[in-house]
Order: C-alpha cells, then sequence, then structure tokens
C-alpha cells in the first residue's frame, strides 16, 4: 500500500498539482496592469481607476481619472494601460480622446498630470526610470526618454521595426523588454534608450505577454503559440509550444526557478521549472482570461483577470 501511495504522488508531482487560491477579490473592471512596491498593490483598470490593495488584498484607495469622450461624444471609462510604483510614488498612463494618452504621477494624496493629450502621443505604457524620469513605449514600436518633472521629451528613439505590443520593466530598472506585432523581443537600455538585444526569429507572431527579471524574459506569442525564455547572456534558455492555444500571459519567480504562463481557454495556469518548462502546478480559479502574473515572493503568486478576479497563490 505504501508503495502505491508513493507511486501516485510521484506522478502527480510530474503532472503537476493543482493549486486552489489562498486569498482572492474583486475589483471593477478588468485588470491591465500590475505593480508592487513596498507593502502595497497598485492595480490599473480599464474602469478608469488605479486601485490600492494591501497584500492580504484588503482595498486601501482608489484613484480615479476622468472620463473621455468617444466619437459620438458620449462619455467612457478610460483606460489604465499600465502603472508603476517607486518610493511612494505611482505613475500611470491613461488613455485619451483621439487615441493618445496622459500621464500623471500620483504622489503625496494628489495627482499631477505630467504629460498632456495635446503632446499628441501615441503611448500605451509607461513605466519608472528613476525618481524624475519615466520610458514610454509607442504604438509605432518607438521609446520616450521623458522628464517628469520638467515635462518633456529627452530623447527618442525606435525600438523595433513593427507596432508595439508590450513591455516589461526588469525590477531593478536595470532593461526593458519589448515585445511586438511581428515576434521580436527587444531589450532597451532606459536611460540610454540604446538597443542591447534583439531575439527573433523564436516567437514568429505578436508577442501577447512579457516579464523580465534579472537576465531571463519570458515572452508568450499568438497565432504561433509558443513560449520562450530568453536569457541576455545567451539566447533562447528553454522553448514551448501549445498546438491549441495561445500564450496569454507570463510571469517569472523573482529567483528566476518558475515560470507562470497560460496556456488554455479553461483559465488554467499553469508553473512550470524555467530551465525545461516542465509543468509542476496547475492554478485553477479563474474564469475569465488572466491578464497579469506576479509574484510576492519565490512561493506567493498574484494573477489578475479580464473580470476583475484577483487571486493569491502560494506554491509548496
Amino acid at each position: 500500500m505504501k508503495l502505491i501511495i508513493a507511486i501516485f504522488v510521484a506522478v502527480a508531482a510530474l503532472l503537476g498539482a493543482d493549486l486552489k487560491p489562498v486569498e482572492q477579490t474583486k475589483i471593477e473592471g478588468a485588470v491591465l496592469d500590475m505593480a508592487l512596491d513596498g507593502q502595497n498593490i497598485y492595480v490599473a483598470t480599464d474602469a478608469g481607476s488605479v486601485v490600492v490593495l494591501s497584500r492580504n488584498l484588503k482595498p486601501l484607495q482608489t484613484i480615479k481619472v476622468r472620463k473621455i469622450k468617444d466619437f459620438m461624444g458620449t462619455l467612457n471609462n478610460a483606460d489604465i494601460y499600465s502603472v508603476d510604483a517607486l518610493d511612494g510614488k505611482i505613475l500611470y498612463l491613461a488613455q485619451a480622446e483621439e487615441g493618445y494618452a496622459e500621464l500623471f504621477v500620483y504622489e503625496n494624496n494628489t495627482s499631477t498630470k505630467v504629460l498632456d493629450k495635446s503632446a499628441m502621443l501615441y503611448a500605451k505604457a509607461a513605466k519608472f526610470v528613476d525618481e524624475d524620469r519615466a520610458i514610454i513605449a509607442l504604438m509605432s514600436d518607438e521609446v520616450v526618454l521623458y522628464d517628469l518633472k520638467k515635462r518633456k521629451i529627452l530623447k527618442r528613439a525606435k525600438a523595433g521595426e513593427y507596432f508595439y505590443s508590450a513591455m516589461a520593466m526588469e525590477p531593478g530598472r536595470k532593461y526593458v523588454a519589448i515585445g511586438d506585432e511581428g515576434g521580436e523581443v527587444i531589450v532597451i537600455d532606459p536611460r540610454t534608450l540604446e538597443r542591447k538585444k534583439l531575439y527573433k526569429d523564436v516567437n514568429k507572431d505578436k508577442i501577447l505577454a512579457i516579464y523580465a527579471n534579472k537576465d531571463l524574459i519570458a515572452a508568450g506569442s499568438r497565432a504561433d503559440k509558443t513560449l520562450a525564455l530568453y536569457t541576455l547572456t545567451g539566447g533562447v534558455q528553454a522553448k514551448y509550444q501549445n498546438p491549441d492555444f495561445f500564450i496569454y500571459v507570463a510571469g517569472l519567480s523573482p529567483d528566476n526557478r518558475f515560470v507562470v504562463f497560460g496556456d488554455n481557454e479553461k483559465y488554467i495556469l499553469k508553473v512550470a521549472t524555467t530551465d525545461t518548462i516542465e509543468v509542476r502546478h496547475h492554478l485553477v480559479g479563474h474564469k475569465n482570461l488572466v491578464n497579469v502574473v506576479r509574484f510576492l515572493d519565490n512561493k506567493t503568486i498574484l494573477t489578475g483577470s479580464e473580470t476583475g478576479e484577483i487571486m493569491k497563490w502560494r506554491l509548496p
């Protein structure tokens, strides 16, 4: 009997154990981006708000932006395309009229617009470079280095050759990784906007998900349904292809031991090793598409969905 139990446990471990969330909450709107700073979680939504949560998922604050007019003159909630946090400051990029964007800094309970739609930038993501500067990704696959205090563009450069799709700032702010419509992954120095690396012909279609941590980048693509793990020191560390469904979200643990990704229409996330993409666990509980995966630590995962579900998971 003991032998049978041991075999069963070994097989279960090989196939990947199902895990349920240990905590969860629901907020208004789809989760579009998420940032961590200190003890707080900052969530960008399509309901015109940044929601601030504690690490046990208790709501602390909601930062709202104005409603915007569509071409018919109807007021609608603005998408918050991206959010970032650094030393108590919150940086968030909001949708504006005519496809333009506006950038805000929130500090000491005050929100300040630092980039107006009159600049006519088709911006899709913005992250802190440091306290005074931000890097902004444009739809045209360009990047902009922006002075938040002087409110001016310091430099503008071409990143890739296609349209922008996704951007990730490495947690140490050493580089940004940009994925585009052509499946290319471009590594940019955020302080100089110089291209440091270009990965091509592995992901061969639009990058839907990208995450960067230390010297590892996880990128998931659409039509070719590929998850690729790239290293800064080399090329492809590991590659996984799903014949049936695209890779719609990805995240890396702080120690780069695990990659979490979504690749199925049941919204079950997979936790796999980064060296071989061997699936160790399944995260079961979401009822809609998961847009964001973040790790609070090496064992604790946060996920946010299209319907505002935010769940916390703990690895054994």
